[in-house]
């Protein structure tokens, strides 16, 4: 699968998902009665560009509600100068912030595990651990899909659902770069396991507007190539949608 973003490597057209109607015959996805919904986001922006719209329901419903978040996004831009001289880990996280705020989460709870960008399969056994004694019963987790694509993405996924059966909670698989390799056409994604949340016409609103606030992610950072934009337009238009899609793990297993 390829994973380069660049003007040369945009992935799949956001026009070609509309025009294979995947999303069409999903089923619904109704929100289980949770004790608590935490959700896990390997970068700062994950939660937002996978789960924007999930979190607002479940503020809606006086859901209690955590991220954790498992890295601090210190790796976004390997080889930019410019971002050697800047703490893209405070950025990202003050980023991440105002993101949940616009999304109407006044006081957002994120627990920080500052495992280092880039290297999260290499930190399993801290995650799993992490995870563990996190997630309770009756928890719903939503996680990463496992096969998403990026090596941190699917060991979150991975994590996640190790974790949520050791303590009997549900999980949830949200996708964000699967958008970006996955064939529209094709059986990539595991599609009869999907179940699609659809948002209200504000939902979706609020969730693109969330989205604007990753400035160091959808906006050059410097002059040079490598301060590029991570999440170019293109690429951010297919979390603009108004639906979002999740794989019931569960059933997929």
């Amino acid at each position: 699968m390829e994973l380069t973003v660049d003007d040369e490597h945009l992935g799949r057209p956001e026009a070609q998902w509309k025009a294979s109607g995947r999303h069409v015959g999903l089923e619904p996805l109704v929100l289980p009665r949770a004790q608590r919904v935490i959700v896990v986001a390997p970068h700062p922006d994950d939660e937002v560009l996978g789960a924007g719209g999930l979190i607002q329901v479940a503020l809606a419903r006086r859901v209690p509600l955590k991220v954790v978040a498992v890295t601090d996004g210190e790796g976004s831009h390997p080889d930019s100068s410019v971002a050697k001289g800047l703490d893209l880990a405070s950025v990202r996280f003050h980023e991440s912030r105002i993101a949940l705020r616009r999304l109407g989460w006044e006081k957002p709870d994120i627990l920080r595990l500052h495992l280092p960008d880039s290297e999260v399969a290499q930190h399993r056994t801290h995650l799993d651990e992490a995870l563990a004694n996190i997630l309770e019963p009756g928890d719903l987790c939503v996680a990463p899909w496992r096969l998403d694509g990026h090596p941190d993405h699917d060991a979150c996924g991975e994590a996640a659902l190790g974790a949520s059966r050791r303590v009997d909670a549900g999980v949830f698989g949200y996708f964000v770069w699967a958008w970006h390799w996955a064939d529209p056409q094709g059986t990539d994604i595991p599609w009869r396991h999907c179940r699609r949340l659809d948002l209200s016409r504000r939902a979706r609103a609020r969730k693109r507007w969330s989205t604007e606030a990753f400035l160091s992610q959808t906006h050059p950072i410097g002059p040079d190539l490598a301060d590029a934009p991570v999440l170019p337009a293109p690429l951010m238009r297919r979390f603009w949608r108004p639906y979002e899609v999740y794989v019931d793990e569960v059933t997929w297993t």
